[in-house]
């Protein structure tokens, strides 16, 4: 896990560069869970962020290449984290090849909000 700085005075950004294979799925559930663990506490949380992580890798599992890379980004804040996984791809960037997705977790509400992208970058607003 690598910790870059804050691109909000509010967010934490917190990544994983994980290989294309099913074994990281639960590798990237297991640390969503521990970062809720420090944010907010709360199982249920933990599980709904595992859930949705392990979501959000399984479609780009599904269009990942053996040499590519899948990169999650756990942006966390004072109320959510927004978890975001893009597929990285060596060599020339190729037009439809790129895989970007997002899922935002609300703290204190029930409900998860998703965006899907292909190709784009996601916005964080």
């Amino acid at each position: 896990m690598r910790r870059t700085p804050s691109r909000a005075a509010a967010l934490d950004r917190i990544s994983l560069s994980l290989p294309p294979e099913p074994a990281s799925v639960p590798l990237a559930s297991a640390a969503a869970v521990g970062l809720l663990q420090h944010r907010a506490g709360g199982e249920a949380l933990g599980a709904r962020l595992a859930a949705a992580t392990a979501d959000l890798l399984g479609a780009g599992l599904t269009r990942a290449r053996p040499r590519d890379r899948l990169l999650v980004h756990f942006d966390l804040g004072t109320d959510s984290v927004i978890t975001t996984v893009e597929l990285r791809r060596p060599g020339r960037w190729q037009p439809g090849g790129s895989f970007l997705e997002s899922a935002v977790l609300n703290f204190n509400q029930d409900g998860a909000g998703s965006r899907r992208g292909t190709g784009g970058r996601a916005s964080h607003n």
